[in-house]
Formats: C-alpha cells, sequence, structure tokens
C-alpha cells in the first residue's frame, strides 16, 4: 500500500499545533507543512513593538505545551505580566517546534499560489523559487483570516497596522474591532504628535483587561459555571452586570479589594472613560455575547485624554466630513492619512478558484462534502483565543484521519443545521467570509465529539469537577491525552464567593425553569452535533 501524503498549508500557531498532533497520530504518513514566509511565529509572533495580546498566557498558552499557572500574580498587573509581550508568544512557538522536533517537517519560503481537485486528492502548486504540482490524499489549511484592509476611493494615502506608524499626522481609523482600537491607540501615543480620529458606524463593546473584581485579568473570572447559563439569560442578565460595572467601577474596586494600574487618575479623566465607556456599549450592535470584544482597553484612555476623537462615519466619498458620534451634527477632518479596519477575509476562494468556501465546512473544520479536507484556526472568537481553538480542531481533525473518532455520515445535513444556528446567533456579522463562535460552547462541542467534554461522569470527583466549573476556564480541562488531574487540583479559583453564590442562584431559580420551559428547542440550541465515538487504537 502507498504511503498516504499529507499536506498542512500555514506554520503559524495553527499549522504547527496540527502538524504536532499529526505527526504522533499519523505514523508511516508522509506529512509536509508549508510556509510562506521564513519564520514559525505567525501572525502574532513579534507583531510590532510594544505589543501585548489580548489573551492572557494561561489561557492561550497549548494543552500540549503548557508554561502558566492560572495564579495571576498582582505585583505583574501594571507590567501586564499575564500577557504576551512583544515577541514573547514568537518565543513559545519557537520553543514548540524544537521540542517536538517540527523544523525538519516544515517548508519555509514556499508559497501555496493554486488548490485544485484532482482524482487523487488535492493538487497543490508550490511555489519555493521553482514551481511544480503534487498531489496530497489529505489537506489541512491553517493559513487562518486575514484583516481587511480595504482600498479607499479617495485621495487620501492609507496606512495599515503593518506599515511604520506614522508621526505628526491626522489619521483616520475606520471599524471597532479590536485591531482597529489597537491600531488607533498606538497612533495616539503622545511621542508621535498625531491627531487620531475613530471612525464608528455603531458602539463597541469593550471588555476591561484587568476586571475591577479583584484585580485579575477578565479571562480569569470567566468560568464554566457562568458559561453554564443558557446564552439568553447571560445575554440578558450580562448586559445589565455590564453596565453596572461601567456604571459603579469605583465600588467594584473598592468592594472586591481591586485597585487600577498605573497612576492615580484624576475624577474627570475617570467620568470621561466612563462616560465613553458607557457609550459605546450602548451603541454596540445586538447581544453581548453575539458581536466582537475588544479587550484592548488603552483606545478608552486615550479619548478620556483627547488623544482619540470618536465620530461617526464619513458623509460623502470625499472622506473629509463625517457625521459626529450622535448622528446630530457633522465634523470637518482634513485626515493626512486613512486606516480602514473594516473586517476579516479568507483568502480560500481566490486560493481554490472557489472550490473551497468557508461556509462548507462543519464547525469551520470538517468540510461538508470532501471527507479529505479540513481547515484549521478559521473560527473567530466573540470573546477567547485562536490558538487553542486551533488545537482542539486539529485534535479533532487528526484524530478523524488516524481513525479515532468517526467522520459523521450526515455531515452534509449537519452543516446546513449548524449554518442556519450560526445565521441565528450572530444576525449582524457577515458569516460568508468568518465563522463566529462563543468559545467555551464551541470548544465544548468539540470535547464531546472526541469524548473528552468533563462531566462530572468522567471526571469522577465532585470536588474537581467543581474545581473544573470555578476555576477560569481552558482548554486545559478537557480530558485528553494533555489533561493533568494534578494541574486541575492547582488551579486557582478567582471568582469571590458572593459571585459564585449568585450564579448558582440564578443556575437554580433561571436557567434550569428557562431550559424546561424551552425544552427541545434549548436543547437544540446548544448542540447540534451527534457525539462520534472514539475509536482509540
Amino acid at each position: 500500500m502507498s504511503t498516504k501524503r499529507l499536506a498542512i498549508i500555514g506554520a503559524g500557531s495553527s499549522g504547527l499545533v496540527t502538524l504536532k498532533h499529526a505527526l504522533e497520530r499519523l505514523p508511516g504518513w508522509e506529512i509536509t507543512c508549508f510556509e510562506k514566509g521564513g519564520t514559525t511565529v505567525g501572525r502574532w509572533g513579534n507583531p510590532y513593538p510594544g505589543f501585548f495580546s489580548t489573551s492572557t498566557k494561561y489561557t492561550t498558552q497549548f494543552a500540549c505545551h503548557k508554561k502558566w499557572d492560572s495564579s495571576a500574580d498582582p505585583a505583574q498587573r501594571e507590567a501586564k505580566g499575564d500577557f504576551f509581550k512583544g515577541d514573547e508568544y514568537g518565543r513559545y512557538l519557537m520553543d514548540f517546534v524544537a521540542k517536538n522536533n517540527l523544523a525538519p517537517h516544515i517548508h519555509l519560503h514556499t508559497r501555496i499560489s493554486r488548490i485544485s481537485r484532482d482524482p487523487q486528492g488535492w493538487r497543490l502548486t508550490i511555489d519555493d523559487g521553482e514551481t511544480r504540482e503534487e498531489v496530497f490524499d489529505r489537506l489541512v489549511i491553517c493559513t487562518g483570516l486575514a484583516e481587511n484592509v480595504n482600498a479607499i476611493n479617495a485621495p487620501i494615502p492609507t496606512v495599515t497596522p503593518y506599515d511604520p506608524v506614522p508621526s505628526g499626522k491626522t489619521v483616520v481609523v475606520f471599524g471597532g474591532g479590536e485591531s482597529a482600537a489597537d491600531f488607533a491607540h498606538r497612533l495616539a501615543d503622545p511621542k508621535l504628535g498625531n491627531k487620531v480620529y475613530l471612525s464608528l458606524k455603531d458602539g463597541i463593546r469593550v471588555s476591561p483587561r484587568y476586571h475591577p473584581i479583584r484585580g485579575v485579568p477578565s479571562d480569569f473570572l470567566r468560568n464554566r459555571l457562568l458559561l453554564s447559563i443558557h446564552p439568553d439569560l447571560r445575554n440578558a442578565i450580562g448586559q445589565k452586570f455590564v453596565e453596572a460595572r461601567i456604571r459603579h467601577q469605583e465600588w467594584f474596586e473598592r468592594v472586591f479589594k481591586s485597585s487600577p494600574p498605573g497612576p492615580e487618575q484624576t475624577p474627570s479623566f475617570q467620568e470621561r472613560r466612563k462616560h465613553w465607556d458607557a457609550k459605546l456599549t450602548a451603541r454596540a450592535k445586538d447581544d453581548l455575547f453575539n458581536v466582537f470584544h475588544t479587550k484592548s482597553d488603552g483606545f478608552l484612555d486615550d479619548v478620556a485624554d483627547g488623544r482619540i476623537q470618536i465620530i461617526g462615519p464619513p458623509t460623502d466619498e470625499s472622506h473629509r466630513r463625517y457625521h459626529d458620534f450622535d448622528r446630530t451634527t457633522t465634523v470637518e477632518v482634513e485626515p493626512d492619512m486613512l486606516c480602514p479596519m473594516i473586517g476579516f477575509r479568507s483568502g480560500l476562494a481566490a486560493l481554490s478558484g472557489g472550490e473551497i468556501l468557508i461556509t462548507d465546512f462543519h464547525l469551520a473544520c470538517l468540510h461538508a462534502r470532501h471527507d479529505d479536507l479540513f481547515l484549521v484556526g478559521f473560527a473567530r472568537p466573540i470573546i477567547g483565543n485562536i490558538p487553542t481553538m486551533s488545537e482542539m480542531q486539529a485534535k479533532l481533525v487528526t484524530g478523524i484521519m488516524a481513525g479515532w473518532y468517526e467522520r459523521p455520515a450526515d455531515l452534509a445535513s449537519k452543516q446546513a443545521e449548524s449554518r442556519a444556528r450560526l445565521l441565528r446567533d450572530f444576525p449582524t456579522l457577515n458569516t460568508e467570509t468568518i465563522h463566529p463562535v462563543e468559545m467555551f460552547p464551541y470548544c465544548d462541542e468539540l470535547a464531546r465529539l472526541m469524548g473528552s467534554f468533563p462531566s462530572l461522569r468522567k471526571v469522577g470527583s465532585f470536588r474537581r469537577w467543581m474545581k473544573i466549573q470555578l476555576s477560569p476556564a481552558s482548554t486545559l480541562q478537557y480530558m485528553d491525552d494533555d489533561y493533568n488531574t494534578r494541574e486541575m487540583d492547582e488551579q486557582v479559583i478567582h471568582t469571590p464567593p458572593v459571585i459564585t453564590v449568585l450564579l448558582v442562584a440564578i443556575k437554580l431559580l433561571l436557567d434550569l425553569p428557562y431550559r424546561l420551559v424551552r425544552g427541545p428547542l434549548a436543547r437544540r440550541h446548544s448542540q447540534t452535533s451527534l457525539p462520534l465515538v472514539p475509536e482509540r487504537p
């Protein structure tokens, strides 16, 4: 029997974790990873000087390559020590490559310019200085989504976050996503002398990097008890909680023994910051858990200090006159540069001549028609991070290729069902170009397919199961080969007891009755995929 060939396109975090699991699970296969760049650190390995990730090191690390715990040292808060800084994540990935001896399987400076269907699998047009074609039995695409920096039809130069940061310029940044807010914050550095405008059609949901409850990263207060409450209730109650957290921040900090990092701010500064935080939240589209959040909240300080002015969309194509944010008047602007940060694109259709579309993949990783084609790293979390979701996807797709899990026979109908759910859950997002997910319900669905979901029965200990429910939600909690009972027992619970009691009360008095009333409809909402029977050798 001939050797099976697997191609992995992309050697960022998604491609690397896919390669690692493929090498372990597919012995005897010829496995090759193609990377167009010259490194294996991906987009976020070293994006720009002064970069800080918005997800914590603890929740972003691979379950198969653990480096950090969930202790959240208060002394690290001002320096944002819980988050990756500069090239730290890139060095983490390089260590991952070295530990798992992945380099011999990665072809750097190798671009895949064309993907086409072949009777034997997938034909790749490969360009590494010379152009050739090769056919592979299986294909995993790990190139991820690219930020869509659209050209603007205006006689004004554009700038992107990947260009040198300008100084002494008037710049209008378009878009309310995390990248737009982060770039506006970089442009507003007082040392650069820029005049910065952030042009928004709607509001933004901003999650604080450090929460006023105990001053820990917001990631560390998101636990499985909270996430087990029905999304309808979480949206309704969560919205009220966020409004109260903004309005009474000082009260939260006093009661839950937290203090803001950095120098003490004046009352007027704090009021301006709260005013814009509340206004942006009130004007945000859709519900709390149905739109993307930004944890790059430094731009709110710039807004409060007057270094960023928030305006509405342009009134015409000249891009020199804008609505104000309240749409009550207009604002004249003379921009030197424009920065359109208005979404993402996959590039799959262009690469495959329209053969491969993100909408054809069940759970953003299993193609509905082709059982030899997979995606890893294309789902976008409303709140969460991409690398650890990619690890869950990589475990599923390599497990299916290894025969550990069966591919559902009715995947096309399941894809249609999950597609309908996606349209219902995220009505204001363009699901033709992205696959938005709420990270942990999504990862739970993948875990159920692989039999690794940490149910009480599977955990086997009520004390440990409760620790999993109350400690920071992470992919370390799934019970597969990377699960470690000692590390679970050592997890730190940051949620105050009074909040836990409140969540339990909501669970018993509101969530359970609500699910009983909704009945089958609620169950369909929470899960659309049938569990697969693990067939581990």
